[in-house]
């Protein structure tokens, strides 16, 4: 099925709203728990995990329902909470046990990375969480596309740059910054690299599906096909 750009539109939309709120949190959950970890009288190390546990969980939601709300358009019978709930485990809870380490860990426990180690590290930090995303997810679209398993590649293109993105959205502020301006960079780091997955995954999600009935695909216009691409069986008027 061909996309159009009001569909790439769309997935560009609402990966970038979606990655906003969750970089959001993510951003907050990172200085909050930094914070309260490195505080004798603070809530302690068990909050700030929880604290960025919970950003995960969001973060992996809102990606969930923004691919759903875009896929579902394309590809009838998606299960969507099934999806959403995949892509938390994964993605969601993936991201915080990430997290952990740099967040629990007391300030000047070791220099930074140069920046391009950071970049090559997080594309390839990407191109595992997306397959393996992509692989998780393919199981939900199995009963309803011609091709499940290919989202697992789409993914993996997808969430290759866009983590690289939201890597050097998160190594650029210093820690002297106020929490406000920490939190508006995640905002935008959010943005940019929604956009870039929704644009990757809106561009080659046609992949995983057949024409759809009517499109002037293979199967003819006007004839539905069936999630494997095959012509589905047509009533026929009675003889005579």
């Amino acid at each position: 099925m061909p996309m159009t750009s009001r569909r790439l539109v769309r997935w560009v939309g609402l990966c970038a709203a979606a990655e906003a709120l969750g970089m959001t949190a993510a951003a907050l959950a990172a200085r909050l728990g930094a914070d309260w970890g490195a505080e004798a009288a603070g809530p302690g190390t068990g909050a700030a995990l929880a604290l960025v546990v919970a950003a995960g969980i969001l973060e992996g939601a809102a990606v969930g329902a923004a691919q759903t709300a875009a896929l579902g358009r394309e590809v009838h019978g998606l299960r969507r909470g099934r999806w959403t709930v995949v892509t938390v485990l994964v993605a969601g809870l993936g991201w915080a046990a990430a997290s952990a380490p740099a967040v629990l860990s007391a300030p000047g426990d070791a220099g930074e990375p140069p920046w391009p180690l950071v970049l090559a590290g997080a594309a390839a930090l990407g191109a595992v969480m997306g397959a393996v995303l992509g692989a998780a997810q393919s199981v939900v679209l199995r009963p309803a596309v011609a091709h499940p398993w290919r989202w697992a590649l789409v993914s993996t293109v997808a969430w290759t740059p866009a983590m690289a993105v939201i890597f050097l959205g998160a190594t650029t502020a210093p820690a002297a910054w106020p929490l406000p301006a920490v939190v508006l960079l995640g905002t935008v780091t959010g943005v940019a690299a929604g956009a870039v997955l929704g644009l990757l995954c809106g561009l080659f999600s046609p992949v995983v599906s057949p024409p759809v009935a009517g499109a002037g695909g293979a199967a003819g216009p006007g004839v539905p096909v069936t999630p494997t691409g095959r012509r589905a069986p047509t009533a026929r008027s009675p003889r005579r």
